[in-house]
C-alpha cells in the first residue's frame, strides 16, 4: 500500500473513534476530554491541547471542567516527557538515585496473517 492511503485509513480510523467517543459521552466536558486524551495518542498533540483549552470557552470553568483540563495537560506532559526519554539511551537515563536504569528490549511487532474465505 502507498503510504497515503494508508495514512488515509489511519484518519479514517480516528475519525471514527472520534464518533464512536461522542456516541457514548455525547456533548459533554468528559467527551471533549477523552477526544483529547485520543488525538494526543495518536501523535495530534497540538490538536489535543487546542481542544482542551476550548473546552474552558465551551464549558466555562466550573471546578470540574478546571480539573479535567487541568489533568489533560498534565498527561500530555507526562507522555511527551515519557517519550523523549524513551528516546534517550539506556547510559543517558539516571534513576533518583543517579544509577542507569536498564530499558527493557525491544521486541518485534505481532505478525498478522488476513486468510480470505
Amino acid at each position: 500500500m502507498h503510504s497515503e492511503t494508508l495514512n488515509d485509513l489511519s484518519l479514517a480510523g480516528l475519525q471514527i473513534a472520534i464518533q464512536d467517543i461522542k456516541d457514548d459521552l455525547f456533548d459533554t466536558p468528559e467527551c471533549d476530554y477523552a477526544i483529547a486524551q485520543l488525538l494526543n495518542r495518536w501523535g495530534q498533540a497540538e490538536k489535543a491541547e487546542q481542544l482542551l483549552d476550548e473546552m474552558l470557552l465551551k464549558w466555562g470553568t466550573s471546578p470540574d471542567v478546571l480539573a479535567l483540563t487541568q489533568r489533560g495537560h498534565t498527561e500530555m506532559k507526562a507522555e511527551m516527557k515519557a517519550d523523549m526519554t524513551s528516546e534517550m539511551t539506556g547510559s543517558e537515563l539516571l534513576a533518583e538515585n543517579d544509577e542507569p536504569m536498564r530499558k527493557a528490549p525491544k521486541t518485534a511487532p505481532a505478525q498478522v496473517r488476513v486468510v480470505a474465505a
